[in-house]
């Protein structure tokens, strides 16, 4: 098909504001500015798509479909949300998506530390990065220890929805969900190349193509690439990860579209280094650790694995007002973690550690059909999602233990033996489903209200099979879920909103005994004020309370951390601010802060109530800006960015305090030609913290200075 306008123009200037006769006006000065040939861009449902999970430039996404699956734009979302850009991520180039929402509010990122082997974070005082991240709508959680992590490079944007999520997204843990969202192809010519080199002695390769591939403009490819073989701050350590993924997209008319998605990934990384500390892990008066040792590591650990994934998408409009959606999405991984790992003891005769390895092999199946309808109702845009979804994940895990303690003395200790692959102590096979129904219906009328409201009904079971003995322990239930919420946009640009939602998880694992986990359910009120005084930047507040039953926590008694306690309740209240946009001609960025109060509020342990729970400390602040020094330098731009962190509990016993922490970021871009020249330094000041400090388990490092320089050419 033949367009003369940009592909976003027309959906984007209706979001921004813009008058009729503005966007009559843009229009044709657009199509006056263009060359005699037409441009060839896809369906107008495809582009319709793009503007709501699509490449975002700058730093204020206008739209999502994370938090309405119909996609509506930000201000009319009851609930919290933050979209981190794809223009934020290109400017900070993170290695992992812990570090890319790192200045997202409510966000504590890296919560157990340096530990690569996949994202971990807390949001709104829930620990529950291995819960809550999904990829392109559909779940992508930790199984064990598989984890089907993805790289940044792969993802042109991350949707951040905050509080409960359970009407679209079924099981879904009560502070939020992070959804990925994959590079698509487009139907534009995209050709990038990209070389770096940083600490460590970490290079890193990468591609990026995409381009119309059929005379018909219907069909467009894209296939991005990355490979990086490096190390990290610990002793023979490894940082390396290759990646090949593909996409096809064919759109035959303005009514169908249908992507293919699928990648391939190997990954060999550095497992979480536990680290005593004199005075609190041992006794003082034995000695002084070296200050290298949070850093040592046997030679006998490791954590490999290997991961593939297909699926697709596809949507088909019936008729005007009706269309069909539906995702799919198959994925495998393989995991080879081995571990010489510290565990607690009096230390009177050295430190004490013990060997355990797993093999793992885990599979999910997700996918979610839906159809939307549009229509009019009391006089306003009225859409209508209903659907139906269903996952499934299975998890074989062959663990090796045996108890066996290796000792180190204080004064020398050096991991210069040999470990011997422990004895076979478990075979298990953790399998789980889920099918849910769901309606949601958004409400826009001419007054500037938006209301919100849905409902699902989820059936859920978790089945754990110990596959050397023959039992098996289950647990089927059920859950029904729903949402309200109601915007009113004002023509000043004032949004005031509020809203309830409810969510559930099935927490998979097994107490230490072997029986099933009990599921936990969450609950969530919230009102906050969004302003947006132009269409590139928006101000947002919210308060809420935050309720989430049966928390999961580690068993202590568990040395391998395989095993799992349960708390009654715990309530996380508080209020996030977040600024992000363009602030000046030359100025972008994001400011927030958070404040949370949470607390143990029903335990079957008394010792616990009261308590404040794990990973949910109470003031966080990131503040982030580019600047456009064109001026001064052409082609110049210059990134800082500051987070802190205060004081936080690592259990909910709340036995030891995390300290805070204040790190400092950087970046600076150079573009000449169809070159660019980036520098990007995390941790600016090498400030040494701790990410993690674990009750009777001693610390983890937070990750220190990171420098790396890359060059990139446009094709």
């Amino acid at each position: 098909m033949t367009y003369f306008a940009p592909r976003r123009f027309s959906l984007n200037c209706i979001l921004a504001g813009c008058t009729a006769l503005s966007c009559v006006t843009l229009a044709v000065q657009t199509a006056q500015a263009q060359d005699a040939e037409p441009m060839e861009l896809p369906s107008i449902l495809l582009r319709y798509e793009l503007d709501y999970s699509g490449r975002v430039d700058g730093y204020l996404a206008p739209a999502t479909e994370t938090g309405v699956k119909s996609g509506v734009p930000l201000s009319e979302v009851p609930q919290s949300i933050s979209v981190v850009t794809s223009t934020e991520l290109e400017t900070r180039s993170p290695d992992e998506v812990e570090n890319a929402i790192a200045y997202v509010p409510g966000i504590n990122p890296s919560t157990w530390g340096t530990d690569d082997r996949f994202d971990q974070f807390s949001i709104r005082g829930f620990d529950m990065g291995s819960s809550a991240l999904y990829r392109d709508g559909l779940p992508q959680k930790v199984l064990s220890f598989s984890a089907f992590s993805t790289d940044p490079f792969m993802i042109d944007r991350i949707d951040v929805l905050r509080g409960p999520a359970g009407v679209l997204y079924g099981s879904n843990d009560a502070g939020g969900m992070v959804n990925l969202v994959t590079k698509r192809p487009v139907f534009d010519r995209l050709a990038e190349g990209r070389l770096s080199y940083g600490s460590h002695n970490t290079a890193e390769a990468g591609f990026d193509w995409s381009d119309t591939i059929s005379a018909d403009g219907t069909m467009a490819a894209r296939v991005t690439g990355l490979q990086r073989d490096g190390e990290t701050e610990v002793d023979s350590s490894a940082n390396d990860r290759a990646f090949l993924s593909g996409g096809f997209t064919w759109a035959p008319s303005d009514n169908t579209t249908f992507t293919l998605l699928g990648h391939i990934q190997r990954d060999a990384k550095t497992p979480i280094i536990m680290s005593p500390v004199a005075g609190e892990d041992f006794d003082a008066s034995l000695g002084a650790l070296p200050g290298d040792f949070a850093y040592r590591q046997s030679d006998y650990n490791h954590f490999k694995t290997t991961q593939e994934s297909l699926g697709w998408e596809l949507t088909h409009r019936f008729s005007e007002g009706l269309t069909y959606n539906q995702r799919v999405r198959f994925a495998h991984q393989e995991t080879d973690y081995a571990h010489l790992d510290y565990t607690p003891s009096d230390a009177t005769s050295g430190l004490t550690y013990y060997a355990f390895r797993n093999d793992e092999d885990a599979r999910t199946i997700g996918f979610d059909n839906n159809v939307e309808w549009e229509t009019q109702l009391f006089g306003a845009d009225n859409s209508v999602i209903a659907g139906i979804d269903y996952q499934y994940s299975r998890s074989s895990v062959t663990q090796y233990y045996d108890g066996t303690i290796y000792t180190l003395p204080i004064s020398d200790p050096k991991f210069d033996f040999i470990v011997t692959d422990p004895a076979l102590s478990s075979r298990s096979r953790t399998t789980y489903r889920e099918t849910g129904i769901y309606a949601q219906d958004h409400l826009k009328f001419a007054n500037g209200t938006a209301v919100t409201a849905g409902v699902r009904y989820s059936w859920f079971d978790n089945e754990a099979a110990d596959l050397l003995t023959g039992s098996t322990s289950s647990q089927s239930d059920n859950a029904a879920t729903g949402m309200f919420g109601v915007t009113h946009e004002f023509a000043n640009g004032l949004t005031p909103y509020i809203g309830y939602s409810e969510g559930f998880i099935q927490n998979v694992g097994t107490t230490i005994s072997g029986e099933t986990l009990d599921p936990s359910k969450s609950r969530q009120w919230e009102t906050g004020l969004r302003y947006q005084p132009s269409n590139n930047l928006m101000l947002s507040g919210a308060l809420f309370d935050l309720r989430k039953t049966n928390v999961k926590d580690y068993d202590l008694a568990d040395r391998t951390f395989s095993s799992f306690t349960q708390v009654g309740e715990v309530r996380s209240r508080g209020f996030e601010l977040e600024a992000r946009g363009q602030l000046t001609a030359d100025l972008q960025g994001i400011l927030s802060y958070s404040y949370l109060d949470s607390e143990i509020t029903k335990s079957s342990d008394a010792s616990k109530l009261g308590n404040s729970n794990a990973m949910a400390p109470s003031h966080q602040l990131a503040l982030w800006l580019d600047y456009d020094a064109s001026a001064f330098v052409q082609g110049l731009t210059v990134g800082a960015g500051i987070r802190y962190s205060s004081d936080s509990f690592s259990t909910q016993d709340n036995g030891r305090i995390t300290p805070s922490h204040t790190i400092a970021d950087m970046s600076m871009t150079y573009a000449a030609d169809n070159f660019n020249v980036n520098l990007n330094v995390s941790n600016l000041f090498d400030r040494d913290y701790y990410g993690v400090c674990y009750d009777g388990y001693g610390c983890v490092k937070g990750e220190g200075r990171i420098i790396k320089m890359s060059l990139s050419r446009q094709f």
